[in-house]
């Protein structure tokens, strides 16, 4: 759960007129102005460490359930496939996270190959469920990618 800008700003507001309501209804002997600065600053000090909560929590559970990324090369894809297609089927098998297909530089058209990036603590076991699997009537070949090896 993420907190933005909306839900800070109307708990401050909620923080602000309680602080309002508690500092007016007591014996505390203040002018308007004072009881709302007192109210507003209650509010700043509030917002944010209930923020801090929220988002703490959220990221100490995305955390734990994290998994390494492995970069597939993935063949013999259709030419008629988009990057939204291939990780459509593939979110059937594994946790995607990003697809690229490449494309000739001069025509434009897609060469029938890519790359996928995905969620996985086992890449032998995803490269054993998707390897050869037919993917709009073509049979897909599944390997891990090969690391890029920079020529001087």
């Amino acid at each position: 759960m993420k907190v933005g800008f909306i839900q800070c700003a109307l708990i401050s507001a909620i923080f602000a007129i309680a602080g309002y309501l508690v500092f007016s209804s007591t014996g505390f002997n203040a002018s308007l102005p004072v009881t709302v600065a007192v109210s507003l600053l209650v509010s700043g000090i509030v917002t944010p460490w209930l923020a801090s909560l929220f988002s703490n929590s959220s990221s100490s559970s995305s955390v734990s359930s994290s998994k390494e990324t492995a970069t597939l090369y993935v063949g013999n894809l259709p030419y008629k496939a988009n990057e939204e297609a291939v990780k459509e089927y593939f979110k059937n098998y594994i946790d995607v996270q990003s697809v690229r297909l490449m494309k000739d530089r001069r025509t434009g058209k897609r060469k029938g190959y890519g790359f996928i990036e995905v969620l996985t603590s086992d890449v032998d076991t995803a490269i054993t469920k998707l390897n050869d699997k037919v993917f709009l009537e073509r049979t897909l070949k599944v390997r891990a990618a090969k690391d890029k090896i920079a020529v001087e």
